[in-house]
């Protein structure tokens, strides 16, 4: 698998996965000490009673709750830093993140941002930036994810926008683990076929990327990755056709879950280096942007880690008894495409009326602050590969 022989394992959380872990919510805030819960969520969520859950919970238990329910798709910073001030003046202690990606992500960096001074952007450790280092005391977090795929509930990072910079980035420390993750299948069987469907590729991509990112795999980090692809492969399309399939639904959190790990343990890659610049720019869908470019990554990668992209192939079932290792690797290719329009987002892409210029634009963006896992990969793409690969995936 590697020939790393020394490598290190940092996530000091702890993980309650299951059906109905909802109710031990207050249990585990109790646990670590919280009087004072602030449940950060969604308007969504709020609507639908889960949030109503989560509180009873924390209350039953002895704890006073302040919601806050203004989490939008895409954090900004600027957000972030707005509900750090109403966290401080509340007293809470304690943060519960119940949502997707977005509210988790939202809520790690408000961990920090109620007890930290200055712009939480000054601490995003972006490519070229002189980041602040975040200190010992954050707020602990307890993610509760809605979704399966994001895997921030286990992951070191908080991916924010800066719609000034026109950039997202992420704030990346292993203080900004959660304290529990709080992982429940059955939060995510409201989930529409379209929501199903990216996140489930994003914890696809995670696992993808994580084996691919050769200078940060590590045995630890692999066993999580191909578990991720394996499980993702086998229930995500079905569960995207029959959301009420309660054993694709747990299967699928476990894979996203098992993302968040993979990347938390190494790092995600190019795929990840191109999709947060279109989604700064455009506003593209994190999932959706990933489904576009993960296939054409990975035609321009195989000749270079053909060992590595035929495991991925015998993982997602691509691979069949007599192929070569460049055929299995080749199989891959041809086996994400079809999945991408498997699970429905193949013609969810429009280019219509997009200027030209933009592969440039964006190319220059990946190299000017997400060049870091750009070097991690084989092969190492420059960035007039990079402008090329957006062209092809966008259509332009």
């Amino acid at each position: 698998m590697t020939d790393k022989e020394t490598f290190l394992v940092n996530w000091p959380g702890k993980l309650v996965f299951g059906a109905g872990k909802l109710a031990g919510l207050g249990d585990e805030a109790k646990a670590l000490g919280g009087r004072h819960a602030l449940v950060v969520t969604t308007k969504d969520l709020a609507n639908l009673g889960v949030v109503d859950r989560a509180e009873r919970s924390l209350r039953d238990a002895g704890l006073t709750v302040t919601r806050f329910d203004d989490v939008q798709p895409d954090p900004t910073c600027e957000a972030v830093d707005r509900a750090a001030s109403g966290v401080r003046a509340a007293g809470a202690d304690t943060i519960v993140a119940l949502g997707g990606g977005s509210a988790i992500d939202f809520a790690k960096a408000l961990s920090a941002a109620a007890t930290h001074d200055g712009p939480i952007w000054d601490y995003v450790t972006y490519t070229g930036a002189n980041a602040k280092p975040l200190g010992t005391t954050l707020l602990p977090l307890i993610a509760i994810p809605t979704t399966a795929g994001t895997g921030s509930e286990v992951s070191q990072g908080s991916v924010l926008d800066n719609p000034v910079l026109e950039m997202k980035a992420a704030l990346l420390s292993p203080r900004m683990y959660p304290r529990v993750a709080l992982v429940d299948p059955e939060l995510t069987y409201t989930m529409p076929p379209r929501t199903t469907a990216m996140t489930g590729f994003d914890a696809m991509t995670h696992g993808i990327e994580s084996f691919l990112n050769v200078q940060r795999t590590t045995p630890a980090s692999e066993l999580f990755a191909l578990e991720a692809v394996r499980r993702a492969a086998a229930n995500l399309p079905g569960v995207v056709r029959d959301g009420g399939n309660q054993a694709a639904r747990a299967a699928m959190a476990w894979a996203g879950t098992c993302g968040g790990m993979a990347i938390g343990l190494s790092n995600a890659a190019v795929a990840h280096a191109m999709a947060l610049p279109l989604g700064a720019r455009l506003g593209t869908p994190h999932g959706l942007a990933l489904a576009i470019l993960q296939p054409v990554v990975l035609a321009h990668t195989w000749e270079s880690q053909p060992e590595r992209c035929a495991t991925l192939a015998e993982a997602v079932g691509a691979a069949r008894s007599g192929m070569s290792v460049a055929d299995k690797a080749q199989a891959l290719v041809a086996w994400l495409n079809g999945f991408v329009e498997q699970i429905g987002l193949k013609g969810l892409w429009s280019n219509e009326g997009m200027d030209p210029a933009l592969p440039a634009r964006l190319a220059k963006d990946v190299f000017a602050y997400m060049g870091r896992p750009v070097s991690q990969y084989r092969p190492v793409f420059d960035e007039a590969q990079v402008r090329r690969m957006f062209e092809e995936a966008m259509g332009v």
